[in-house]
């Protein structure tokens, strides 16, 4: 564990909610571009002759929007709540198992968008599901992270009390990274991957430059969310709510689990 000032840790998280904001805006401004038009799924050459004698061709899968949002901001956010919203904010552990499940909800649904339109892709280019190595990543990422999202809802379900939930923590929150840490690995796999479709004259058109900007985005936000998650403050305060008694025959052992990442 990386030992940091409490000051230091609230600026690294203050520096983790700026790059949200920045990965949604610049998301939303290539959104604008004048010469990317999205669509439920990328079309062949032939299903878009309207913009070929302006435009070069370059479009865009919805699949990539979702998932650009979905790692870099509400399942990042889950993999650092019990970090910063616990330990840093003060909040209580019940609250912190709250925010931390919607955020996978919420990250698992922007997952599930993103299986739709490309679904749509490759139903109507008719291509194969599973050709590249991001294909076959994408099924595994979705597959951790669904096993990840199950496995938060059982907890908030079962409470902060629950013994079989405070001694599996441990072992959720290493699935949390490993997931994260896949996640984030097959995101790069995708944007080296559109790199091939976009129709730039060169590698220094604004639409590839702004892959290579969401490709360096993410993995600044990957570093700095997993430097958070797996730190801990110099002066760490204990909340008497994470002291649980624990009563063996003839004597009490008092117990003290974290839920910190």
């Amino acid at each position: 564990m990386v030992k940091l000032h409490n000051q230091t840790s609230r600026a690294l998280a203050v520096v983790l909610r700026l790059l949200y904001g920045w990965q949604l805006g610049s998301m939303f401004y290539w959104f604008t571009m004048d010469h990317l038009h999205w669509f439920n799924y990328s079309g062949k050459p032939d299903q878009n002759q309207e913009y070929q004698h302006f435009h070069p061709v370059i479009t865009m899968n919805y699949h990539y929007m979702f998932m650009l949002m979905a790692y870099p901001i509400p399942l990042t956010e889950a993999m650092v709540t019990p970090r910063v919203w616990r330990n840093m904010y003060g909040y209580s552990e019940n609250a912190a198992r709250n925010i931390q499940t919607f955020f996978h909800v919420a990250g698992f649904a922007l997952l599930v968008c993103g299986i739709i339109f490309i679904h749509e892709e490759k139903e109507a280019n008719e291509d194969a599901y599973l050709y590249s190595p991001h294909g076959w990543g994408g099924v595994f990422t979705v597959s951790l992270t669904f096993v990840m999202t199950l496995w938060s809802v059982v907890l908030w379900t079962l409470g902060t009390t629950n013994r079989f939930a405070r001694r599996s923590l441990p072992w959720f929150n290493m699935w949390v990274l490993a997931s994260s840490t896949i996640g984030f690995h097959n995101l790069g796999m995708g944007i080296n991957q559109q790199h091939l479709y976009m129709a730039c004259d060169n590698n220094y058109c604004k639409e590839n430059m702004f892959l290579d900007i969401f490709g360096i985005q993410s993995q600044v936000i990957y570093i700095i969310a997993v430097f958070i998650a797996c730190s801990e403050d110099r002066e760490l305060v204990v909340h008497k709510s994470d002291t649980v008694q624990e009563k063996a025959p003839g004597k009490a052992e008092e117990v003290t689990t974290y839920i910190s990442a």
